[in-house]
C-alpha cells in the first residue's frame, strides 16, 4: 500500500543526495520514480502506473528539438510490412525480384502458408505528409504530451523526445529511497 505520503499531505519537493529533482502530485496514490538512461528525472504521486506515466510524458520528458515541419520531412511516409512469397510466374516488381510477389490472403491454406513459400518480409514506404504521427519510426523516438504543450516548452508543439536507451517508471519504496539517497518533502 502507498504509505510514503499520507492522503492528506501533498508532495512538494524531493532531493537525491541533496540535489533537487522535479516532482508532481496528482493528489493520491503511490509515489513513482521516473528514470531514463541518465538517471532519475522526476518523482510523482498518482493513483496508477498509467496515470504516473502520463504525468511523466507531460512533465518530465524533454521537449523535442525538431520543429513540426522537420518531423513531417523526416517521417512523412506510411510504412507497411508485407510477406514476400515465391511465385515462379511473377515478374520483378518495385519491391520484388522475378519469382517473388507480395503475399495474398488467398495464399493461405487452413490458415497457414504452404511450406517453403515464404521468402522474407519487406517494408514498403509510401510518401504521405499526413502519416508522420503514425509512423513507427517517429513513435520510437517521439511522443505527444497527453495534456498538450507544457509551460516552458519552446516550440509549443506538444511533442516530447524519448530516450532511445529507455525509460522506466517504478513505485518508490523506503528501500529504494535509502539506496538512491532520496528525500521527499510534503506539505499538509
Amino acid at each position: 500500500m502507498h504509505t510514503l505520503i499520507p492522503d492528506e499531505h501533498r508532495l512538494s519537493g524531493a532531493t537525491i543526495h541533496g540535489y533537487s529533482i522535479p516532482v508532481y502530485d496528482d493528489g493520491n496514490g503511490p509515489v513513482w520514480l521516473f528514470c531514463d538512461s541518465l538517471g532519475a528525472r522526476g518523482i510523482c504521486r498518482a493513483a496508477t502506473w498509467e496515470d504516473a506515466w502520463g504525468i511523466c510524458e507531460d512533465e518530465f520528458f524533454p521537449e523535442a528539438d525538431e520543429t513540426t515541419e522537420e518531423l513531417v520531412r523526416e517521417y512523412g511516409f506510411q510504412r507497411e510490412h508485407h510477406k514476400i512469397v515465391w511465385d515462379a510466374l511473377a515478374l520483378a516488381g518495385k519491391h520484388t525480384s522475378a519469382g517473388e510477389r507480395i503475399c495474398l490472403s488467398s495464399d493461405y491454406v487452413d490458415g497457414r502458408l504452404p511450406a517453403g513459400m515464404f521468402i522474407r518480409w519487406a517494408t514498403i514506404e509510401t510518401p504521405d505528409a499526413e502519416a508522420w504521427p503514425e509512423n513507427e519510426l517517429f513513435q520510437e523516438s517521439f511522443g505527444f504530451r497527453p495534456s498538450g504543450p507544457k509551460v516552458g516548452d519552446v516550440r509549443q508543439h506538444g511533442i516530447y523526445a524519448k530516450d532511445l536507451n529507455g525509460e522506466r517508471l517504478e513505485e518508490l519504496t523506503v528501500e529504494l529511497m535509502a539506496n538512491l539517497g532520496i528525500t521527499l518533502a510534503t506539505e499538509v
